[in-house]
């Protein structure tokens, strides 16, 4: 059977206790038809037609849904709750303005991003953001040199063009490396760090001593997305043409974010590959990248984006032992490549 309405497509998605969690933790129902009425009605006000057919939905930091309206206009609605801890996910309706204002310019210079349909919405204690729904293009292996080196490149172009945006009202730096805690709030709310027990304390060990190392280094602030993997990527005949979750755009350390992007552009759960790089390919990632930036890095400023890289490594093999404390699914996993990484740092630097 195929679901082709709101109501079914949450129905089957409540079949999974996962989404139960998260969607609980973003709009506080597990109803489907309470959830049905709150996303149609958002569209009766705003877009002024009702949902005709659901073609996506899904559950993650945010409740994202593909929608064809009545009207026949398809968008991509996607929900957030605002947050004030000291989340790595973080969400207020201030930043979710200036991601737009962003988004909007991006969009006019050809980037490929969704267009902006309307400016965010803050709808029942929810932040609601509407973009044009773009289901365009594949995901190919990253871990081919030529896929990779086009991602690693296409991040540098994002970082230049979002240059100008950098002191729109909205975004505010959040250096989480200063915390006293080792890792922030996880970005949702599948992930309980404190389960662990003794069973975390080599990741921990690992996340320590590179904090240390990040929190030596001085930053330097960009606009940038900060969950640049391959996931969110689309791509036809191997040039990327679309780029997805632009709610991840945000002011942080480039150092930080080249560190995500190296440790994590390889990962997806849509097609079948390795969802980590190796400690080569992360290397290489960081060489392409610069390539393009325009002027090469210092030493200090290779080993904070290879410390940043090794800590987001064990921050996401953390949340990976939080949903399975058995190691059942250690192959393949941010953990095991953390496990067998050659050094003290995973660029080698």
């Amino acid at each position: 059977m195929v679901e082709r309405s709101l109501y079914e497509k949450l129905t089957r998605l409540f079949e999974n206790e996962t989404n139960l969690i998260l969607s609980k933790s973003i709009v506080g129902t597990t109803d489907a038809e309470s959830l049905t009425e709150f996303v149609n009605d958002f569209c009766k006000t705003y877009l002024k037609s009702e949902v005709g057919e659901c073609l996506y939905a899904g559950l993650s930091v945010g409740a994202s849904f593909g929608l064809k309206l009545n009207n026949g206009q398809e968008i991509f609605l996607k929900i957030n709750k605002p947050n004030n801890d000291d989340s790595i996910a973080q969400c207020s309706f201030e930043g979710m303005k200036a991601i737009s204002t962003v988004q909007e310019k991006l969009s006019e210079y050809q980037f490929p991003c969704p267009k902006v349909i309307i400016s965010p919405v803050e709808y029942r204690d929810v932040i609601v953001t509407v973009n044009s729904y773009e289901d365009i293009g594949a995901q190919i292996d990253a871990h081919n040199p030529s896929i990779r080196k086009s991602i690693a490149e296409k991040y540098a172009e994002l970082i230049k063009r979002t240059d100008p945006f950098i002191k729109t009202e909205g975004f505010k730096y959040f250096n989480f490396y200063k915390n006293d805690k080792l890792f922030p709030t996880p970005h949702n709310a599948l992930f309980d760090f404190n389960k662990a027990g003794t069973a975390a304390n080599w990741i921990d060990n690992i996340a320590s001593r590179s904090k240390k190392i990040i929190n030596s280094i001085p930053e330097n602030l960009v606009l940038g997305h900060c969950d640049w993997s391959l996931k969110h990527f689309r791509f036809v005949n191997d040039e990327m043409i679309m780029i997805y979750d632009w709610d991840s755009l945000c002011l942080q350390d480039e150092y930080h974010l080249l560190g995500i992007a190296a440790s994590t552009f390889t990962t997806t759960w849509d097609i079948p590959v390795k969802i980590t790089p190796s400690q080569h390919e992360a290397y290489e990632f960081v060489r392409e990248y610069e390539s393009v930036r325009g002027k090469k890095f210092t030493k200090e400023e290779l080993m904070k984006i290879s410390a940043c890289s090794t800590y987001i490594m064990s921050y996401t093999a953390r949340c990976e032992l939080a949903v399975d404390p058995d190691n059942n699914n250690f192959e393949g996993s941010f953990r095991q490549a953390l496990s067998k990484m050659t050094g003290d740092n995973y660029l080698g630097i």
